[in-house]
């Protein structure tokens, strides 16, 4: 049997064909769940569910508006795009028929954990933030755009990456692990990212469990998942929701700007004051020395006014006193010099008297009068028991001496 081979372009024209030939895809109505809902200025897309199947919807015509959770009635055809592969459901109409489960599981949910307080546990966001925990896939845009988000202002906080699947059945076992591993850290703040996606790929962030594990987390967390018109639990558990991966990391750098903000104003307001404190003390001092510069040269005035009275005072007394002295030292001196006169006067007559008697009896005046002094060998005065008759004497007379020989002796009265 010969096997056909077909380029895509051929498949898909001949599927297309099977699709319009088909009538039972045409002019039927459609129900189910909205899952996801977007409009546009050219066409509005919604995506229903029923069950674990998916179908993608879309109108270019003006149609009533829908939200998620929504059951609806489209009114349309089945159609197959040639270009891109898809099968679609071209809808013209839309109606409303009631709320479908997703939505009735949601809001059960939501109330359930309200009731709880879950949503209440509200963590402050330390400032400044010097370190971040961030939960996500390890790959894609997510990172790059929160790490280039943070920093772009200043290169300040550290960004620890925790990857984790963020959908699919492992997504929420690894969530909830890293979550109680970044609450060992010493981050500051933990941030829970995804990218934008369906609603099943964020359905992760509304399971129970992970739900409870934000609540409880010991570190405050940014939930940043999604588009920021998607809304899932984990933003009303998270401690603060950021919208989009981007926004979180515009959140933590918007709230280190304004710390570092505050903190140089208050640097600079510090600064201010103590400029102004010190001005103020300085003009204090300055006044303070004057006043005292002024008290102790009027004091030092008056001190000196008494200084030069008591001087006149002491130089008055000192005059006194030395006039008084003066007059005393002179009548003493007076005293003195007639006390000398009138000893010295009798010391002169006493004196003349004793001059007169030393005269009288000068040997010399005695020798000029014929007298002479005799003297033996020995020097001693002659007398007539000391010579004998031979001996040689001396005798001085007036105007010399002479030596001479005893002839005879003869004592007085013999």
């Amino acid at each position: 049997m010969r096997v056909r081979t077909l380029t895509v372009s051929q498949l898909n024209e001949y599927v297309k064909g099977v699709f319009e030939d088909e009538l039972v895809l045409h002019d039927l109505n459609v129900e189910g769940e909205v899952y996801e809902y977007r409009q546009t200025p050219s066409a509005t897309f919604i995506t229903l569910k029923d069950g674990d199947c998916l179908l993608h919807c879309v109108s270019f015509e003006s149609t009533e508006k829908a939200e998620t959770g929504d059951k609806v009635s489209l009114h349309g055809n089945v159609s197959f795009y040639e270009r891109s592969g898809k099968v679609s459901f071209v809808f013209g109409s839309l109606h409303k028929i009631g709320a479908g489960n997703l939505l009735k599981e949601f809001n059960e949910l939501k109330n359930k954990l309200l009731c709880e307080g879950l949503f209440d546990r509200k963590k402050s966001v330390p400032v400044p933030i010097k370190s971040v925990a961030i939960i996500t896939a390890e790959t894609g845009a997510v990172i790059h755009d929160f790490v280039k988000t943070v920093t772009r202002t200043r290169n300040f906080t550290d960004i620890h990456i925790y990857s984790s699947a963020v959908q699919g059945k492992c997504a929420p076992a690894e969530i909830i692990s890293n979550i109680a591993a970044a609450d060992k850290s010493k981050c500051d703040v933990i941030v829970l990212a995804r990218g934008g996606g369906s609603s099943d790929d964020l359905s992760v962030f509304n399971d129970e469990s992970v739900v409870r594990a934000v609540a409880n987390s010991v570190k405050p967390i940014i939930s940043a998942i999604g588009h920021e018109t998607d809304f899932t639990l984990c933003d009303f558990a998270a401690s603060v929701r950021a919208g989009t991966p981007s926004m979180a990391g515009e959140y933590i750098s918007r709230l280190n700007d304004g710390f570092f903000e505050r903190f140089y104003n208050a640097v600079n307001l510090l600064s201010y004051n103590a400029d102004k404190l010190m001005l103020r003390k300085t003009n204090t001092m300055y006044s303070a020395a004057s006043a005292l510069s002024y008290k102790c040269e009027l004091r030092l005035q008056q001190i000196e006014s008494r200084i030069i009275g008591m001087s006149d005072k002491i130089s008055y007394g000192a005059e006194s006193v030395c006039a008084y002295t003066q007059k005393r030292v002179i009548d003493s001196a007076k005293a003195l010099y007639d006390n000398f006169e009138y000893l010295s006067a009798g010391k002169t007559e006493r004196l003349e008297r004793a001059v007169a008697n030393l005269d009288t009896n000068n040997p010399l005046r005695i020798l000029s009068m014929g007298y002479s002094k005799l003297y033996t060998e020995d020097g001693s005065s002659v007398t007539i028991d000391n010579v004998k008759t031979g001996d040689t004497v001396s005798a001085v007379i007036s105007g010399g001496k002479l030596t001479a020989k005893v002839i005879s002796k003869s004592e007085r009265g013999k």
